[in-house]
């Protein structure tokens, strides 16, 4: 099969889904299962996938959305802790103590990210 048909074979599940929620702005409870039928259909069809590997597959998936959504839910849980105890308040007056000029605050935000980031990938090289 052709390189090209096989990209384009992977990309449309995830097509399927930009496209039934952007475009035609089909709630994700519907659109997700379809986008998930296509990409079954595509490893049975194009890829000759077994019964039992789509299975695996699926629940790994299922794996990796329950770590996806723990994240999110601390996440939000956090959010909410800092909203409640002024914690977002300090963080705002901290931003214009040293600027008023938003583009500024971005460029701090942003380099404090990637900090983040980098710390938080040499935190993941260290865990056994």
């Amino acid at each position: 099969m052709n390189l090209g048909i096989q990209a384009a074979l992977a990309l449309f599940p995830i097509a399927l889904g930009g496209v039934l929620l952007i475009g035609f702005r089909i709630a994700a409870k519907h659109a997700m299962p379809a986008a998930y039928v296509a990409a079954v259909a595509v490893g049975f069809i194009a890829w000759q996938m077994t019964p039992s590997r789509v299975a695996a597959a699926s629940i790994e998936g299922l794996f990796i959305t329950f770590d996806l959504l723990f994240i999110i839910f601390g996440a939000i849980l956090l959010l909410h802790t800092l909203e409640r105890s002024g914690g977002v308040a300090a963080i705002k007056r901290s931003f214009h103590a040293v600027s008023d000029d938003r583009r500024v605050q971005i460029v701090i935000v942003a380099w404090l990210f990637g900090s983040f980031i980098e710390g938080a990938q040499v935190l993941e090289l260290r865990l056994p």
